[in-house]
């Protein structure tokens, strides 16, 4: 049920959902929507627009480690530098209050991970509702490697004493019901290739994925970190 590359090599772990990391942009800045790329963001045209949470984070340094892996550290740490200097504020707060930033004019775009969007649209708080309602998603890099993914995932302790039951549910989260619940609860994206994406997701447009190994996410993380420390994020 689940491809190659959103699991361990050696079975030890296994992606259960998908989380894309998308630029989101303000639907009344009028030009932002030209970005197509996460290299895109580089652009000195963008100086002072982009609100981003720290760069440590696990979710930006995945990203930074993606980043090595398509264009190696040379090229990631000048794209790592180029969205530094760009940024409009300290990097702070999580995904969704960089949601909230764009809304209150703070900034114009940002990089947050899908679900966040769906949370807030969806949200019985009328506030967020209008947070989302002020942003646009992009899927980048849709013309080359795919939009990158992050992934909810799992495995079993190796001294437990349930692992029958222990696969048996890893094997429920993989199978159509449940993988449904992730989409239509927490707007995360299948794992599972039979499985369609719910329709709230759908109607945010389809995307093409970065199929990088998530594995190597785990090998090019000390390399990532290194590179925001050098460059300040």
């Amino acid at each position: 049920n689940i491809p190659a590359h959103l699991r361990d090599p050696n079975n030890r772990w296994f992606a259960f959902s998908k989380r894309a990391r998308v630029i989101v942009v303000a639907k009344a800045a009028g030009d932002t929507e030209r970005i197509k790329s996460y290299e895109d963001l580089t652009d000195p045209k963008w100086k002072g627009r982009i609100c981003s949470r720290p760069g440590s984070h696990v979710y930006n340094r995945a990203l930074v480690a993606s980043l090595i892996n398509a264009s190696g550290e040379n090229e990631a740490e000048r794209w790592a530098k180029g969205v530094y200097e760009n940024l409009a504020r300290r990097p702070q707060g999580n995904d969704r209050a960089q949601v909230k930033a764009i809304y209150e004019g703070v900034c114009d775009i940002a990089i947050i991970n899908n679900y966040y969007f769906g949370k807030l649209k969806k949200s019985d708080n009328a506030k967020h509702r209008k947070w989302a309602d002020a942003v646009t998603l992009i899927f980048p890099n849709q013309s080359d490697r795919g939009t990158h993914v992050n992934i909810s995932g799992g495995g079993i302790a190796r001294h437990s004493k349930n692992k029958g039951e222990a696969i048996r549910f890893l094997e429920f989260l993989t199978s159509k019901a449940a993988q449904d619940l992730y989409g239509s609860i927490n707007y995360e994206y299948p794992v599972n290739p039979r499985v369609s994406i719910s329709a709230e997701l759908r109607s945010w447009g389809t995307f093409q994925e970065d199929k990088m190994p998530i594995a190597r996410i785990a090998e090019l993380a000390s390399k990532a970190q290194r590179i925001i420390d050098r460059v300040g994020w």
